[in-house]
C-alpha cells in the first residue's frame, strides 16, 4: 500500500481537518502517518497511537505557540525528528500542512519524496515587503509540489497565475459523521458560544462585556489556542462566561452545537483570510447545524450571512454592537427561526464527502 506521511506542526488534539483527510486516504487503501509537533508536553497525549487506522507520532518538544523566533530551536528539533523518521521509513508521498509544515517537511525531505502542499489559509499579511516574501515562499512550494490545496480564493488572483495549474480547491466542509444536525436542547438561558481554535482576544473581551449585565445569557468558549490562558484570567470577572478549554472536535461537536443558540463569529476584519470569498469551518458548521451566526460586519462571510438570512452581523469589537445583535436573536423568535431554517435549507451544499474526492484524484 502507498504510504502518505503528514507533516503537522501541532500536537493533533485533534486537528479535525487533517484527521478527515488522513481518514479518507486510509479508507481508500493508503497507509497514513501524521508526524506531530506537540509543544505542550504537560498535555496528556500519547507519543504514539493508532486512531481509525491513522498512525499518530507526537514529538514532544516544548515551546509556546505564537512566540515567533523563540520557537526556532524547538522547531529545528522537530525538523530533525521528521528527517530521522523519513530516512528510516518507506514513504511514497508527503503531505505538508500550512507554510510552517511545508518548511519543516521540505528541509526534512532528503529523499525528495513527492509532496502535496495543503494551504489551510491565506498567508499574505503585513507590509508589502512581507507579503511579497511570503508570496514567493508559497509559490516556491506550490511549484515543487504535485498539487497545492487551497481554501481561500485569493490563490486564484493573477499573483498566483504562474502556479495555477497546480492548484486544487478543498473547502473544509464538515464531515457529516462528526457534525450533525440535532434539535437545540432546551434551556432557560440564551446560549452564545464559540467552538474552535481560540486566537481572538479583543473580540472575545467585547463579547464578555456585552453580556455582563444580561443574566439570561450564557457564553461558552470551547477550544484551545494562544489566547485561552489570558481569557481564562478574564473569565473571573464575569458570572456568565465560561472558558472551557479543549474539546474533541471529532466526537463532541454535534452535542456542543445542539447546546448553542447563537454562534459567535468574531474575526479581525482587516485579515485577508476573512475577505472576499473566504470562509471558515465555523461558517459551515453553523449552517449544517442550523445555528444562527453573529458575524463580524464588513467581511465576505458577513455579506453571505445578511443575504441568505443566516443570522446577524455587527462590529465584533464593540460590546454595544454585540449586545444589540444578541438581543435581536434572543428576543425576536421569528428572526431566530428564519435564520435556523434558512441555514438548514442549504446545508446539503456543504458536503465534505464531495469536496475531499480531490485527494483521490491527486494521489492516484
Amino acid at each position: 500500500m502507498k504510504h502518505v506521511v503528514f507533516i503537522l506542526t501541532n500536537g493533533f488534539f485533534p486537528d479535525v481537518r487533517v484527521y478527515k483527510e488522513a481518514k479518507y486516504l486510509v479508507e481508500r487503501g493508503f497507509n497514513a502517518t501524521i508526524l506531530c509537533w506537540d509543544r505542550d508536553v504537560k498535555r496528556d497525549l500519547p507519543g504514539h497511537e493508532i486512531m481509525d487506522g491513522i498512525e499518530l507520532i507526537r514529538y514532544k518538544i516544548p515551546s509556546v505557540y505564537g512566540t515567533g523566533i523563540k520557537q526556532v530551536g524547538a522547531y529545528w528539533k522537530y525538523i530533525m525528528e521528521c528527517k530521522h523518521y523519513l530516512k528510516s521509513h518507506n514513504t511514497d508521498y508527503l503531505h505538508f500542512n500550512d507554510i510552517d509544515g511545508a518548511v519543516a517537511g521540505f528541509l526534512a525531505n532528503k529523499k525528495k519524496v513527492p509532496f502535496v502542499f495543503d494551504m489551510h489559509e491565506f498567508y499574505e499579511k503585513g507590509s508589502a515587503l512581507r507579503r511579497g516574501i511570503i508570496r514567493a515562499v508559497v509559490k516556491f512550494f506550490i511549484r515543487r509540489s504535485i498539487a497545492g490545496l487551497y481554501e481561500n480564493a485569493a490563490y486564484l488572483t493573477d499573483d498566483y497565475k504562474s502556479v495555477r495549474s497546480k492548484l486544487h480547491p478543498l473547502r473544509n466542509y464538515p464531515d457529516a459523521a462528526m457534525v450533525q444536525y440535532l434539535p437545540k436542547t432546551e434551556s432557560s438561558l440564551f446560549r452564545v458560544a464559540y467552538h474552535g481554535v481560540v486566537r481572538q482576544y479583543e473580540e472575545f473581551i467585547a463579547l464578555f462585556e456585552a453580556v455582563k449585565d444580561m443574566p439570561d445569557v450564557r457564553v461558552d468558549i470551547n477550544g484551545s489556542g494562544m489566547t485561552v490562558s489570558a481569557l481564562k484570567e478574564k473569565e473571573k470577572e464575569y458570572s456568565n462566561v465560561y472558558i472551557n478549554g479543549p474539546y474533541n472536535g471529532i466526537t463532541e461537536s454535534t452535542r456542543l452545537y445542539s447546546e448553542t443558540d447563537a454562534l459567535f463569529c468574531g474575526y479581525d476584519a482587516s485579515d485577508p483570510n476573512y475577505q472576499g470569498d473566504a470562509e471558515v469551518i465555523k461558517f459551515y458548521e453553523a449552517i449544517c447545524t442550523g445555528t444562527p451566526m453573529i458575524m463580524t460586519a464588513g467581511i465576505g462571510m458577513a455579506e453571505k450571512v445578511e443575504k441568505n438570512h443566516f443570522g446577524v452581523t455587527c462590529d465584533t469589537r464593540s460590546a454595544e454592537s454585540i449586545r444589540r445583535a444578541i438581543q435581536l436573536l434572543k428576543n425576536d423568535k421569528d428572526l431566530w427561526n428564519k435564520s435556523h431554517e434558512c441555514e438548514l435549507s442549504v446545508a446539503s451544499n456543504y458536503s465534505w464527502d464531495s469536496a475531499v474526492k480531490v485527494l483521490e484524484r491527486i494521489y492516484e
